[in-house]
């Protein structure tokens, strides 16, 4: 994986790419990572989250999650560990995450806006594959993500 975002930016002033807003920080071992987007919302419950990165396969793949800000850790070391065994390459979260401490040792890319160490256990819906807003940023099942220590992008085209 060789690329910088800066690059990317620099070389495609004529793409259309978005910028993730700088209130998405890191908490995940990945420091760099590139991929084709999925998109889930939640309702406060990750279960269903759980369940993809538990059972399906994430070659190549970025998990893009809507929970709405609901003041819960959505992923964690297990979710994390679950993540890398399937070769998911980052997560996206509108939301919170936890046991910090473990997901920065794991080689997957967990951005988050803050930590929580609550966690919701009802079971609530979700939706996959809907378009996504938050971060100032549009997400669409099938865009590409690039993230490096300087930003996270969203483009519609496969730019690298």
């Amino acid at each position: 994986m060789n690329f910088e975002t800066a690059d990317i930016c620099d070389d495609n002033q004529d793409k259309k790419i978005q910028v993730l807003s700088p209130d998405f920080k890191n908490y995940g071992g990945l420091k760099k990572c590139f991929g084709q987007i999925i998109t889930i919302k939640l309702d406060k419950s990750n279960w269903r989250l759980l369940e993809m990165l538990r059972d399906e396969d994430g070659e190549g793949k970025i998990i893009v999650v809507d929970n709405a800000k609901y003041f819960f850790g959505v992923v964690g070391d297990k979710l994390m560990a679950f993540a890398k065994k399937n070769n998911w390459k980052a997560l996206i979260i509108n939301g919170y995450v936890r046991d910090v401490a473990y997901t920065k040792d794991i080689d997957v890319a967990l951005y988050a806006i803050g930590t929580c160490p609550l966690r919701n256990f009802e079971k609530t819906k979700s939706s996959r594959g809907d378009q996504l807003s938050f971060g100032g940023v549009t997400f669409h099942e099938g865009d590409y993500l690039y993230a490096d220590e300087d930003g996270v992008l969203i483009t519609k085209e496969k730019l690298v």
